[in-house]
């Protein structure tokens, strides 16, 4: 057997990350295949448990570190620091962008709503911290798995960082119909990655990916009584 074929076995066992991240393509294809036939809301519902389920698995079998997900050993000198200040920045100026941006009370065809699963203003917080727990699951396994290569790369948390995003942009592009809301999850990719290379902190990540939901949310609207 040769080396290659027997380093990737050994990524395939189930105390390692490779093992999880294959589990979750494989969830995530067949849940593609299958979604149609629920409700959106149910068909909401699946997709966080996904996004919750197979990284929390991962993490009690061992198989994934919490250090490299940014959910321990966290240094919050580098986070209050120059990762608050990115979170702030980033919020202040989407408000700006809010402030001057109305809604149209009819955006056409195939319009897009998230169902509200726990409350108006809470879900977009739930989805946005299950959806950034998925992340921080493919940064910290994509990390993991570079560390254990026989020649790790120079920086392999810059790589980690680019390859997870890179692999959470097909299910962005499942995720959403309108062209407009694949454009600000990948925005939220963008920053949420750009933070957590800095601060390698998954709950500041939380905060600004949550911060952007909200800002952006689309308003309920009021139907009155007949």
């Amino acid at each position: 057997m040769s080396t290659e074929l027997r380093w990737i076995l050994q990524q395939l066992h189930w105390e390692r990350p490779g093992y999880w991240l294959l589990v979750s393509f494989l969830a995530a294809a067949i849940l593609h295949l299958i979604q149609p036939t629920f409700a959106p809301r149910r068909r909401e519902q699946i997709r966080l448990l996904r996004w919750v389920l197979i990284p929390y698995l991962g993490l009690l079998a061992g198989g994934l570190s919490p250090r490299l997900m940014g959910l321990s050993q966290v240094d919050w000198v580098a986070g209050l620091g120059l990762g608050l200040g990115i979170v702030v920045a980033v919020l202040v100026l989407l408000a700006l962008i809010r402030a001057t941006f109305h809604w149209q009370e009819g955006d056409g065809e195939g319009a897009e709503e998230t169902p509200a699963l726990f409350g108006s203003w809470v879900t977009p917080w739930i989805l946005a911290g299950a959806l950034e727990f998925h992340w921080a699951f493919l940064r910290g396994a994509v990390w993991e798995l570079l560390l254990a290569l026989p020649q790790p790369p120079d920086v392999p948390a810059y790589w980690a960082v680019w390859i997870a995003a890179l692999l959470a942009l097909p299910g962005l592009v499942t995720l959403r119909r309108q062209t407009a809301r694949r454009l600000m999850d990948g925005l939220i990719l963008l920053t949420t990655s750009i933070l957590f290379f800095y601060t390698r902190n998954f709950w500041l990540c939380w905060l600004l990916h949550g911060g952007i939901q909200a800002l952006l949310m689309r308003p309920q609207r009021r139907v009155s009584p007949a």
